[in-house]
């Protein structure tokens, strides 16, 4: 009886131990603050603000005297771009052997159980906020060794290998886009950039602007509007524990306007301003973005042997356009990386016989028609979102020897990060007579927001000298 005892008395005490042992191990939780000390949760951020990473682990609340440190498993990764933080961990995650090069988190309090890491970490950035042509957003910049502090990839794409083409299809090697190597254009798949398959930690981050450089290295990639960033902490003592955090990068839809519809004279001077939000992404400089102006995008035939006629913004935006020594942009379209570039576009001129002609201004070594259509547009101040181009005269700032009457100037804005924001805007030399053409429902109801694969569009256009018989619809 009293052995029966016995084994129930041990019984219930491991019981009890177990017990104690289950109410003791906590659940951690991650979330990113805008303040060092962790008060301010933040779930939406804008791209260039810096967040500190924040855990709540009372596991790791070891002495309740003093605050307590760790250097663990931690991640913040960006799905849909590959983005990823440069977190540098101690070896052995230890916090009793934390160096000064590791990344680690510090108790708030002598007993909080409360962790911040003990440095912000910037989520995006430009290239160069000093010269325009290098305003191309990026995770980080590198430094003089090719290494960045707080993030890092960015460009990543899942293909087949291209080295052994067609062994396997599954999609699954991991692969960036280079700096450099030519761009091949096929008549059946059309510009192609080639890839670079460079292993992790194999290569350094070269910029944007080095995107026509042959090199073996990675390009540094950047966050988009909207990407959603994952944060993942694995309690150093317990593997099971882990924590997910989630941040969101806020979106804004960008405007463009003239400052006037109808300018009376091509001499005179013009103002293009962009309100863009999204490209404010450091409240101490002053930043620029990309503006493309074209004269009667269309209204020229172009014959080019791939059938994609450079005479309008879809074109420019195709293949690119042409340098402003006149070499063409052979080396694929535009995009995120290299939309800071100057380009220009070659107008049909009186010698071309086309449809139309222009009266450009060509300075030799120019060859005839070709005229800039990249400009810039300055913030207006350190903080204001807001971005203004100013042309002194438009036919010089243009590039033309003249405009004339009815002629329209169209100014296209795509923001730099998220090709899904895309704004025009017109105006015109001494009057307006031009049809009016418009997006609309089936009651020809101005419609500007459709559903994919759900509403119908209908194109309304309203042109007068169109109706050449009044009788018949």
């Amino acid at each position: 009886m009293k052995k029966q005892l016995g084994v129930l008395s041990v019984m219930t005490l491991l019981v009890v131990m177990l017990f104690t042992v289950s109410a003791l191990a906590t659940d951690a939780q991650m979330y990113f603050s805008s303040d060092k000390n962790g008060q301010n949760r933040v779930t939406n951020i804008q791209e260039g603000d810096e967040i500190w990473i924040v855990v709540i682990d009372n596991d790791q609340n070891i002495d309740c005297d003093i605050r307590d440190k760790m250097s663990p498993d931690l991640k913040i990764m960006d799905p849909k771009t590959g983005a990823y933080i440069v977190w540098n961990a101690n070896a052995n995650f230890d916090p009793e052997a934390i160096l000064a090069t590791d990344d680690y988190l510090e108790e708030t309090g002598a007993d909080t159980g409360v962790f911040v890491s003990v440095r912000a970490f910037q989520v995006g950035s430009r290239e160069n906020f000093d010269i325009e042509r290098q305003h191309a957003h990026v995770v980080d910049v590198p430094n003089a060794t090719f290494e960045t502090d707080d993030f890092q990839w960015g460009n990543f794409i899942y293909m087949d290998d291209p080295v052994a083409p067609n062994t396997q299809l599954d999609a699954d090697d991991r692969g960036w886009i280079s700096g450099g190597g030519p761009t091949v254009f096929n008549s059946a798949t059309g510009f192609a950039l080639p890839p670079a398959m460079l292993p992790l930690g194999t290569a350094d981050a070269t910029l944007p602007s080095n995107w026509q450089v042959a090199a073996g290295d990675y390009m540094i990639g950047r966050f988009e509007n909207m990407d959603t960033l994952i944060g993942m902490y694995q309690d150093p003592n317990d593997a099971t524990d882990v924590a997910v955090g989630l941040m969101k990068i806020i979106d804004t839809e960008a405007s463009i306007s003239w400052d006037q519809q109808i300018y009376k004279d091509a001499n005179g001077s013009a103002s293009i301003t962009v309100i863009d939000p999204d490209e404010n992404l450091n409240c101490n400089e002053v930043e620029w973005v990309p503006v493309f102006i074209l004269v009667n995008p269309g209204s020229w035939n172009v014959d080019t042997p791939n059938g994609v006629s450079l005479n309008s913004f879809c074109g420019l935006l195709r293949l690119g356009g042409w340098t402003e020594a006149g070499v063409a942009w052979g080396d694929g379209p535009i995009r995120w990386y290299n939309i800071y570039e100057y380009r220009t576009i070659e107008y049909p001129v009186a010698a071309d016989n086309n449809v139309v002609a222009f009266d450009t201004n060509d300075p030799a070594p120019e060859p005839p028609g070709l005229t800039r259509v990249t400009f810039y547009a300055q913030e207006t101040g350190v903080n204001t979102g807001v971005f203004q181009l100013n042309l002194n005269s438009i036919l010089r700032d243009l590039e033309f020897n003249d405009l004339y009457v009815r002629d329209v100037l169209v100014a296209y804005y795509l923001d730099p990060n998220d090709f899904d924001d895309f704004k025009l805007a017109t105006a015109y030399i001494e009057e307006k007579q031009h049809s009016i053409t418009s997006f609309t429902n089936e009651n020809r109801a101005d419609k500007d927001l459709f559903w994919i694969g759900r509403d119908p569009v209908y194109v309304q256009v309203i042109d007068a000298n169109a109706n050449v018989d009044p009788c018949c619809p």
